[in-house]
């Protein structure tokens, strides 16, 4: 079996940018991708056993069954929720691909709960996307522990399409106007002091699974995980909490974007940095509603949950992921002598901006 695995990656190597020789442990977060970009429910296993094989990069608390945070991003498994979607009397969907799903904890208080509900209807409404329907994500709470249960969210799955097939001529244009109904809902739901309210993932392309677990207990606790027909080309997984917060269930990774292991120095610097940033924030599409998207960094946040908001608003912005990326975490350019003059250039640049 190791013989042919070997075999596969040299061939992979020879026709690709991936070179096994560049293959380093890395601290309880990681991927699994295929890189044709074929969807399997395999690759999601592959993701969840990954994980599992870092738990000891996570902590347990004194229960012995409540995790400091395991959680995975994958592509949205259409397949999966067009059944579930049919369960909800929607049978044919013409614009499948247009799926947005959101993934949402909600307080366990009824009334809270349907007051959230509520502002996320009309929201939702006013961008003119239509909601197919709500769906309980079935989970099994007993393989979790006393603590983890205590605080856990009910977890419920929103689905929406555009109104009016093809409304969007770019996907970036749909995913921007997710991303513009999340934040109108937070900032709604925050104007109104509604308290263990999260979004997990508001999305046409990625979905997030994730809470207060020790790795093992991901696939058991999210039935879903289990289903074959649960398909993605790649799996992000995380197991061990950031630094700087107390655990809970919103703050388990992955977030929308990344997994992170934290420790960023430089932290309440940035955010100020950003902070001061905000007054001057324009943009074409988002227009006078930019101030929803403020304060780009979610209060309360972990260091990781700050810097997967700033990358989310760069990507949004209409910058590719690498290129955001680059900005976050640029090179010692100043220093550096040898560096192409258009490296330089970039870097010295963005400067300007960051």
């Amino acid at each position: 079996m190791k013989t042919r695995i070997d075999s596969h990656l040299q061939n992979v190597a020879g026709r690709s940018l991936y070179d096994p020789s560049f293959e380093k442990d890395s601290c309880g977060v990681g991927f699994v991708a295929n890189i044709s970009g074929l969807a399997s429910h395999e690759i999601v296993e592959q993701a969840i056993t990954c994980v599992v094989n870092l738990t000891h990069r996570g902590a347990i608390d004194a229960d012995a069954k409540t995790g400091d945070g395991a959680g995975i991003l994958t592509q949205i498994p259409r397949r999966f929720f067009a059944q579930e979607l049919a369960r909800l009397g929607h049978k044919k969907i013409k614009n499948l691909q247009q799926l947005g799903v959101g993934m949402i904890f909600f307080p366990r208080v009824y009334e809270a709960r349907e007051r959230a509900r509520s502002v996320i209807e009309s929201v939702i409404s006013r961008h003119h996307l239509k909601v197919l329907g709500w769906r309980r994500v079935p989970v099994d709470s007993s393989v979790i522990g006393d603590k983890a249960e205590s605080t856990r969210p009910d977890i419920e799955q929103i689905f929406v399409i555009p109104k009016k097939e093809q409304a969007f001529s770019q996907e970036n244009e749909y995913e921007r106007t997710l991303y513009l109904i999340r934040k109108e809902i937070e900032f709604l739901i925050d104007q109104e002091s509604l308290e263990d309210f999260y979004i997990c993932s508001f999305s046409s392309r990625t979905i997030v699974y994730k809470g207060l677990l020790v790795a093992p207990q991901l696939k058991k606790f999210f039935l879903d995980l289990d289903h074959p027909d649960f398909e993605s080309a790649f799996g992000i997984f995380h197991q061990r909490y950031s630094t700087n917060t107390f655990p809970n269930w919103f703050l388990a990774q992955p977030f929308r974007f990344l997994g992170h292991n934290g420790e960023i120095n430089t932290l309440q610097g940035n955010r100020k940095w950003i902070k001061a940033r905000e007054a001057g924030l324009s943009h074409p599409f988002f227009g006078k509603k930019i101030d929803f998207l403020k304060p780009i960094v979610t209060p309360g946040g972990s260091d990781s949950a700050s810097l997967d908001n700033v990358l989310e608003a760069l990507t949004m912005s209409g910058r590719d992921l690498l290129h955001a990326s680059m900005m976050l975490v640029p090179e010692s350019w100043e220093n550096m002598p040898k560096m192409k003059p258009e490296w330089n250039a970039f870097y010295r640049y963005h400067a300007c901006l960051n």
